[in-house]
């Protein structure tokens, strides 16, 4: 029994609920296109129910992030969704009526600093000329009728158990006590997971696990990036985190107590360096106190390395001026040294496939060389990255096309690289290229 105990606790939390592990952008875009359907299914005449959405996941990863993201864009979408449908817009459609502007708003409370009597008190009031009690509803609530948007829950799970059970009925009933929620309003809840990391007050209730849709979010850097570039982070973020997709959260760290690298803090430093690069120019040694409050000490100097002291092979010199750091690849190479290898590998395909770079003759050729350097089981990530993305994806047809490119341009490629990565892997990678 004390084993089965022991490796229950071993269990991750995703694990321990058996749900769905998926990246922020994926999260994103089931939540965007349930809301959508909802709406299209109410203009059909069907008044289907709302989804409550529950997001779990690492502190910083940017859950609370999307929600304000997706109302921005949804308020964008959702009327030129309709619109395409040619469906009326009846009553069924909140927030559309009489030719307004659709907007598509959020509010978002936090748990932990907040009780119950924050959201209802019965007060005593001057009703219809004569003196009674009523219920007042506090200004967390949304009350405006023809109105939609997300009632976000930031750390449910952290609130006390009185304001967990006045919120189940918010996910529940998209209600509080006898005043129901505007129509067009649903319900996101988020948390961190409930381990050994975080201090959770979860309230033990079967019920509450079917009030909501869970999922869980995981870490990944290629939506960092893809964020950071399209809000224009600055390069040594972007590059860094490019060069070095692993560092983008700190997970040990994190376990320990120590301050961590995150998707926020990362942010936070992007902001620093604009603000001196706007005044002056960046100092690294504020930069190294900055940071060590943001990421800790060791990556801020694992950062200011790279950023100052250009310690590491960028990728991007890799795809540019490859003749610039073939010395020092084939230095690696010699040393035998396979995990760095493997590491400029992994960042080379996370720049490629986040940034994207227009490609002429010669930087095919940059490819080529740097792919035919590297030991099999290391180029093999090249392919690896090709084939593991998303078939819809504009990074996959990129990245396809290169490859394409560079079969038909050199027997080389197809004879020294593709063919024995085949023949090792033992099978070929199916792509197609529109």
């Amino acid at each position: 029994m004390a084993d089965e105990a022991q490796k229950e606790n071993e269990l991750k939390y995703h694990e321990i609920l058996n749900i769905s592990v998926l990246s922020i952008a994926k999260i994103k875009q089931l939540i965007k296109q349930d809301v959508i359907r909802t709406f299209k299914t109410w203009a059909s005449g069907r008044d289907v129910d709302k989804q409550c959405w529950h997001i779990i996941g690492p502190a910083g990863v940017g859950k609370t992030q999307i929600c304000q993201q997706i109302a921005t864009e949804l308020s964008a979408e959702i009327g030129s969704a309709l619109a395409e449908s040619k469906i009326e817009y009846p009553d069924l459609v909140p927030g559309l009526k009489d030719g307004k502007e659709f907007s598509f708003g959020m509010m978002m409370i936090k748990a932990p600093v907040l009780s119950r009597d924050d959201f209802i008190i019965p007060f005593p009031v001057i009703d219809g000329g004569e003196n009674s009690f009523k219920m007042l509803y506090s200004d967390f609530v949304p009350k405006e009728e023809d109105s939609c948007g997300f009632f976000v829950i930031d750390e449910f799970s952290r609130g006390d158990h009185s304001l967990q059970q006045l919120l189940w009925q918010v996910q529940n009933e998209y209600a509080i006590h006898r005043h129901p929620f505007p129509k067009g309003w649903f319900v996101i809840s988020i948390d961190n997971p409930d381990d050994a990391e975080y201090q959770m007050d979860n309230l033990e209730d079967a019920a509450g696990l079917r009030r909501q849709l869970h999922i869980y979010t995981e870490v990944n850097p290629v939506d960092f990036l893809d964020y950071a570039i399209k809000h224009k982070y600055h390069q040594y973020v972007v590059e860094f985190i490019q060069t070095h997709p692993e560092r983008v959260y700190d997970f040990q760290a994190q376990k320990i107590g120590s301050v961590y690298a995150n998707p926020a803090s990362w942010e936070k430093m992007s902001d620093h360096l604009w603000k001196m690069e706007s005044n002056g120019g960046i100092d690294f040694n504020t930069i190294e106190h900055v940071g060590a409050g943001l990421l800790n000490v060791n990556m801020t100097q694992l950062f200011i390395d790279f950023a100052r002291d250009k310690k590491d092979i960028n990728p991007r010199d890799v795809f540019f001026r490859f003749d610039t750091v073939k010395a020092d690849i084939e230095k690696l190479k010699k040393a035998n040294d396979n995990g760095k290898l493997g590491e400029l590998m992994i960042g080379y395909c996370t720049f490629m496939t986040t940034s994207m770079p227009p490609y002429e003759k010669e930087h095919l050729q940059n490819i080529e060389e740097f792919l035919l350097m590297m030991p099999i089981d290391t180029a093999a990530l090249f392919i690896a990255q090709v084939d593991g993305a998303d078939r819809n994806s504009k990074a996959f047809k990129y990245m396809t096309e290169i490859h394409m490119a560079l079969l038909r341009k050199s027997k080389r490629y197809k004879k020294d690289f593709y063919d024995p990565i085949v023949e090792c892997g033992g099978r070929k990678l199916n792509v197609t290229v529109t």
